[in-house]
């Protein structure tokens, strides 16, 4: 691919050194890629001169997937075409452009030029389209095969009155009259050409709507719904698979926001797995967003909470509770503690090193409610000692806060 990249750098510098600024021809360059019986062909060339003002520094850079067929001059069915000069051509109503280059290993380079069709004009002018059509237009309409064919399609599908920019968009985007005719087959008669351009750039085609109205997607349902399921990710695969995790009753929207917040099979059978009872979609979705995962459970389960519901989790996991922290408290003597009490102290602060620190100034048989009270009303280490050294002699925790009240400072 070397020679073909070097080769394209070449002729890209000589092709695009000039601006259409005659605009009596259209000339460029162009790369290609074979594959499955088409070719993905990229054509690249200099706007003329007066085009955009000067809002358009760049190069004008569009690319089609073409059947081989429609190609003159390629063989059929040879992905890997290797040759050092080929010639060939697309033939468009707009009018024809032809391609000299090289391949290798079906991926190609060269030069291109476009030469209009002189009856092109008239026959748009024909059908009501007496839009100024510049060489550089009919360039574009050709690339993307814009022509009366397409038109007339369009118009025996109820399409009328378009500008030609809307016809331009809607072919670019894809919308086929064979996609039309599978679409209006499905129920989707009224829709507007702007509904179809829609649909089909965000991947909603004849066969993904078979898909969803197997699986319970009513035939009512308008093609902005599929779109959001297409968007979603919510595929036929993902549905059955959902089935078969036993939600065959779950209804598509409760679908929707499963598969947005990353509810999948994989995840309902690694919650089943670690013994836990939940209860419907929405609290395996609940414990996806609050981050619950195998790896917390299971260090639970290891620190001594084996038997907590979903919504505990949810709970302890929301508070910053985690196995280690339960560890520490137990290094503390504090063990086997109710749920309650282990998120209380971890929202308060309560931590291993606070407890040490308590005890090490003779703070021993503290309960853990007393602790939790003492780092509510800001008792250190260093304000006990304060005390001290002024004299007090705190019995227990009670005092040294009533102290805290009153103002004595550390």
């Amino acid at each position: 691919m070397f020679r073909i990249s070097r080769l394209f750098t070449l002729l890209a510098i000589a092709a695009l050194a000039a601006p259409l600024a005659a605009q009596t021809d259209v000339h460029g360059t162009w790369t290609a890629e074979l594959r499955e019986g088409k070719a993905f062909l990229q054509v690249r060339t200099a706007p003329p001169a007066d085009w955009n003002g000067d809002r358009w520094r760049g190069d004008w850079s569009m690319g089609q997937s073409i059947p081989i067929d429609e190609i003159g001059g390629l063989p059929r069915n040879d992905a890997n075409l290797t040759v050092s000069s080929v010639k060939f051509e697309l033939r468009r109503e707009a009018g024809t452009l032809t391609f000299d280059g090289a391949f290798r290993e079906g991926r190609g380079a060269g030069l291109f030029a476009f030469a209009p069709r002189a009856e092109y004009a008239a026959e748009m002018r024909s059908l009501g389209y007496t839009d100024d059509l510049p060489i550089w237009r009919r360039f574009q309409l050709a690339v993307h095969d814009v022509g009366p064919k397409y038109i007339r399609a369009l118009k025996g599908e109820g399409y009328d009155k378009l500008t030609l920019d809307e016809i331009q968009r809607a072919k670019t985007h894809g919308v086929t009259i064979e996609y039309i005719h599978d679409l209006k087959g499905l129920g989707y008669r009224t829709a507007t050409l702007e509904s179809m351009v829609r649909t089909r750039d965000h991947g909603v085609t004849a066969e993904y709507v078979k898909a969803m109205r197997a699986e319970g997607v009513p035939a009512t349902a308008a093609l902005d719904e599929l779109v959001r399921l297409r968007d979603h990710g919510v595929t036929q695969q993902y549905v059955q698979d959902m089935k078969k995790a036993g939600f065959s009753g779950a209804a598509i929207e409760d679908l929707v926001r499963a598969r947005d917040h990353g509810v999948n099979p994989e995840f309902v059978a690694e919650v089943r797995g670690l013994g836990l009872n939940v209860s419907g979609l929405d609290q395996y979705v609940r414990l996806r967003d609050h981050g619950v995962r195998a790896a917390f459970v299971q260090e639970l389960k290891a620190a001594g909470y084996d038997k907590l519901a979903a919504e505990d989790l949810i709970r302890l996991h929301d508070h910053g509770v985690t196995a280690a922290f339960v560890r520490e408290l137990g290094t503390q003597g504090f063990k086997n503690l109710p749920l309650e009490d282990v998120v209380r102290a971890r929202d308060h602060g309560v931590s291993s090193d606070y407890i040490a620190d308590m005890k090490e100034l003779g703070l021993k048989d503290l309960t853990l409610s007393q602790i939790v009270r003492l780092r509510d009303h800001g008792i250190t280490p260093g304000f006990v000692n304060h005390v001290r050294s002024r004299g007090y002699k705190p019995a227990d925790a009670e005092e040294l806060v009533q102290l805290k009240n009153r103002g004595l400072r550390d």
